[in-house]
């Protein structure tokens, strides 16, 4: 049986997703971080709501929509939880396709071999991090999100091995990085490669292999590469 604090959370954003899609959202969230819809407290759910719930809920919309409806329910269970505040801060990182700009499109670019700098794949440390399934468009989007906070990234792109764009989301038009993320498949066959990186334009194009996917990400000029560099190599694929 489920508490006041779940049904409250539930109920709030099953006006903003469906009721279906809120109660698997909220449920997901919860078990990850071995809570139970019936015990989960006011003060653990205000935690869900500005991490975990943030992130998942701003894989389905805009990320700044899915904070403003998120601080609501933060404030309203603040309000009638008052030893439960609101853990929002008054700002927070968010990806940069979520600014209204106008950048214009990507064009098309010839690549070769040569065109791209390659790390040493004996020189990879192998960090552990999250895994995701990137066969699930949930996933697929809670990645690009995680990715599009990392400051100087402007696109990010998850595609089949082969080429074939399953998700993307840029702040230009990214019909062109398609065509870069084939060439960068192409290389990774016949090269032992985990991570590639390519000056085009003024901006940096990072890919990495996971399995049958890859990853790419457009990052500005002014991007810390090697950081960038280094989140990639964390990733991971469920099994």
């Amino acid at each position: 049986m489920t508490n006041a604090v779940y049904t409250m959370t539930v109920r709030a954003l099953s006006g903003v997703v469906s009721e279906r899609a809120a109660e698997m959202m909220v449920r997901s969230v919860l078990r990850e971080q071995s809570l139970l819809p019936d015990t989960v407290s006011a003060q653990e759910m205000q935690r869900m709501l500005s991490g975990p719930l943030l992130s998942r809920l701003s894989a389905v919309m805009p990320a700044a929509r899915a904070r403003r409806e998120l601080l609501a329910l933060s404030n309203q269970l603040a309000e009638k939880y008052p030893k439960a505040p609101t853990l929002f801060v008054e700002s927070g990182p968010h990806a940069t396709w979520d600014d209204t700009q106008d950048t214009g499109a990507w064009n098309d670019l010839g690549l070769g071999a040569d065109d791209f700098e390659f790390d040493d794949p004996e020189y990879a440390t192998g960090l552990a991090g999250r895994a995701y399934d990137l066969g699930s468009t949930l996933d697929q989007d809670t990645l690009i999100q995680t990715l599009g906070r990392l400051s100087g990234v402007q696109g990010v792109m998850v595609c089949r091995a082969s080429g074939e764009v399953l998700r993307v989301r840029a702040v230009r038009d990214a019909n062109g990085l398609a065509g870069v993320v084939a060439a960068s498949a192409m290389l990774f066959q016949k090269r032992a490669l985990r991570l590639l990186s390519a000056e085009l334009g003024g901006q940096t194009v990072c890919v990495c292999p996971l399995g049958e996917y890859c990853v790419a990400v457009i990052a500005s000029s002014q991007t810390n590469v090697g950081r960038l560099l280094v989140e990639l190599q964390q990733l991971r694929v469920a099994a």
